[in-house]
C-alpha cells in the first residue's frame, strides 16, 4: 500500500522526522535549526519514524512513549504535569499546584527533581515479587493439573468397583449402588468445578503478572521513572491481594477424594440377612495445614458378623448381672466417703473464715499505705520536677527515597522560673529541639517513651545560663536516610533506652495504646 508522505510545516520543501510543540512537523533542515538558533532552542522536539504513519490507512504507527512529566494537564492543556499531589493522589500543573492544591503544598512531590532516573532498587523488587507470584501460580497449577488426573483415575476405579458389587447383590442393592455412583461421579463433578475456578485463576493471576511486567519493561526501556514512581506506590498491594487471592482460592476449591472398598464381614451379613449395606470413604485435599492425603474413614471397620455380635451382647447381660451386686457393695462405701468429706468439708469452712479475717486486715493496711503514699507523691514530684512549660508536636513525614520517619518537635517559650526552678522568679530562654526516628516498630516505641518523659518532666531543665536543655536524654536530628546517619542512627538507639530506663522510662510502665500522632502541652511547676 503506498503511503503518505508528510511534508515539513516549516519549509515545505522535504518529508517530516520529528515533531515540534510549537512549530509541527519539520524535516531534517529545520531540526538542525531548532538546535542552533537560539529562538527554537525552547520548543521541545520528538523524532519518530515516518511521523508515526500519520494517516497511513490500515497502518499501524508507532507509538511515541513520553514519561509522565511530558503529558498535559486535562484543566490547563498549556501545561506540562510536573507534580504528584499524594493527598488526592493525581498528577497536576504548576497551576493546579496555586489554584486548587495550596492546602497540599507539603504533600505535592515535584518529579522533575524527586524522579529523575529509574529506581532500579524498586525495579529488582517489583519484577521480584512478580516472579514469586508467577511461580506459586504455576506451582498451583501443576498442583491441580495432577490432582485432576489422579482422581480421574480414581474415580473411574471407584465407579468400576461400585458396580462390580452391584452385580454381586443384584436388584436388591441396586438402589444403594446407584447411589454411591451418583454420589462419586458428583465428587468427580466437583473436582472438575474446582480445577476450572483453579484453573481460570492461575489464567487471569498469570496474564496479570506478564501486562505489569511488560509495563515495568517498558518504562525502563524508555526511562519513565515517572510512570514507575506512580505503579510502584501500589505495587506491592496489588502484589499482595494477587497473593491473597491464590491462597484463598486454595483454601475454598478443594479436590475431594473418595474410594470404595468391600468389606467381605458385612457382605456377609448382607447374603444372610439380605440387607442394603456398603461402605463410602471420603478424602479431603487442600486443607491449609498441608496434609493433602489424609482420609477420614466415613464408619470403622467392623470385624464381627451380627449373630457373632449377638452372642457378646448375651455375655455383656450376664456380666451386668454379676456387676450389679458389686454396685451395691460400692454405694455402701460411697455413702461412707461421703460422711468423710462432709467433716473435711466443715474443717474447710472454718480455714476460709479465718483466711476472710486476715485478707480484711491487709486491705485496711493497704489502704492506709497507699493513702501516705498519695500525700507525699505531689511534693516528691515538685521536689524532682524542673521541666518549664512545653509543647511536642508529633507527626510523620515522608523522605524524598518514599521512607517514613516520624518527627517530633519540642518547643518551649520564653517565661519565669516558677517555686521549684533553681531561681525563682528569674526569666529564662526558650527553645526548639527537633527530633527524628524512623517509623517502624523499634521507632514507635522510642517515640512514645519519649512522650511519657515529657509528660513526667524528665526531658528537659533550665541550664546555668537560664536556657532550656536536655536532661540527660539526647534527640536524634540527623539524616536517617544516609549511610552514615543510619549508623550513627542505629548507635543512638542503642543507648537510647539506658539513658530513659535510668529515669524509671521504659516499655512495661508507658501507654503503647495512646494516640501517637499529637500536640501535647506539658505545664512547668
Amino acid at each position: 500500500m503506498a503511503s503518505k508522505q508528510i511534508q515539513c510545516e516549516m519549509c515545505g520543501n522535504e518529508n517530516a522526522v520529528g515533531n515540534c510543540n510549537s512549530c509541527g512537523y519539520v524535516g531534517e533542515t529545520c531540526i538542525d535549526i531548532h538546535k542552533t538558533i537560539k529562538v527554537f532552542q525552547t520548543h521541545t522536539v520528538i523524532m519518530n519514524e515516518a511521523v508515526k504513519m500519520h494517516e497511513y490507512g490500515s497502518e499501524t504507527p508507532n507509538l511515541i512513549l513520553r514519561d509522565i512529566t511530558e503529558e498535559r494537564c486535562k484543566q490547563h492543556p498549556t501545561e506540562k504535569v510536573i507534580f504528584l499531589c499524594t493527598i488526592h493522589d493525581s498528577m497536576i500543573c504548576g497551576r493546579c499546584l496555586h489554584s486548587k492544591h495550596i492546602p497540599c503544598a507539603k504533600d505535592v512531590v515535584d518529579l522533575l527533581h524527586e524522579v529523575v532516573n529509574i529506581d532500579c532498587d524498586k525495579v529488582n523488587t517489583m519484577k521480584s515479587l512478580l516472579k514469586e507470584v508467577k511461580t506459586e501460580v504455576l506451582l498451583l497449577k501443576d498442583e491441580a493439573e495432577h490432582s485432576k488426573e489422579c482422581y480421574k483415575i480414581n474415580a473411574d476405579k471407584c465407579v468400576q468397583e461400585c458396580m462390580g458389587l452391584g452385580n454381586k447383590i443384584k436388584q436388591r442393592v441396586d438402589e444403594l449402588t446407584s447411589g454411591i455412583r451418583n454420589g462419586i461421579t458428583k465428587k468427580h463433578n466437583e473436582n472438575m468445578t474446582t480445577h476450572s475456578h483453579i484453573t481460570n485463576m492461575c489464567e487471569e493471576k498469570t496474564k496479570w503478572c506478564n501486562d505489569v511486567e511488560s509495563k515495568i519493561d517498558s518504562f525502563v526501556d524508555n526511562n519513565m521513572a515517572g510512570h514507575l514512581y506512580l505503579m510502584s506506590r501500589h505495587f506491592e498491594k496489588e502484589a499482595s491481594d494477587a497473593r491473597s487471592h491464590l491462597k484463598e482460592i486454595k483454601q475454598t476449591h478443594t479436590f475431594k477424594g473418595f474410594d470404595f472398598k468391600e468389606n467381605n464381614v458385612i457382605l456377609k451379613c448382607l447374603f444372610e440377612d439380605l440387607e442394603e449395606v456398603c461402605e463410602q470413604q471420603d478424602e479431603v485435599t487442600g486443607s491449609d495445614d498441608g496434609n493433602a492425603n489424609d482420609v477420614f474413614a466415613a464408619t470403622p471397620k467392623i470385624n464381627k458378623t451380627r449373630r457373632e455380635l449377638t452372642v457378646l451382647l448375651n455375655q455383656a447381660k450376664h456380666e451386668l448381672d454379676n456387676s450389679e451386686k458389686t454396685r451395691k457393695q460400692l454405694e455402701k462405701e460411697l455413702l461412707k466417703a461421703k460422711q468423710d468429706t462432709q467433716k473435711s468439708e466443715n474443717a474447710q469452712k472454718e480455714l476460709r473464715d479465718e483466711l476472710k479475717r486476715v485478707k480484711r486486715d491487709l486491705y485496711h493496711s493497704e489502704k492506709e499505705n497507699a493513702v501516705a503514699k498519695a500525700q507525699l507523691s505531689p511534693l516528691m514530684d515538685n521536689i524532682k520536677w524542673t521541666q518549664p512549660t512545653g509543647t511536642v508536636d508529633v507527626k510523620t513525614t515522608t523522605d524524598k527515597h518514599g521512607w517514613l520517619i516520624i518527627d517530633l518537635v519540642f518547643t518551649f517559650p520564653d517565661g519565669i522560673q516558677k517555686t521549684y526552678h533553681p531561681s525563682p522568679g528569674k526569666p529564662y530562654k526558650g527553645g526548639t529541639f527537633t527530633g527524628h526516628l524512623w517509623r517502624d516498630h523499634e521507632g514507635v516505641l522510642l517515640c512514645r517513651m519519649l512522650k511519657a518523659a515529657f509528660r513526667r518532666g524528665l526531658m528537659f531543665n533550665l541550664g546555668k545560663e537560664g536556657k532550656v536543655v536536655l536532661d540527660g536524654v539526647s534527640l536524634y536530628d540527623g539524616k536517617v536516610n544516609t549511610l552514615p546517619g543510619r549508623i550513627a542512627y542505629v548507635k543512638y538507639t542503642q543507648t537510647f533506652k539506658a539513658k530513659l530506663a535510668a529515669k524509671g522510662i521504659t516499655e512495661a510502665n508507658i501507654d503503647l495504646t495512646e494516640e501517637l500522632y499529637e500536640t501535647l502541652t506539658v505545664d512547668g511547676r
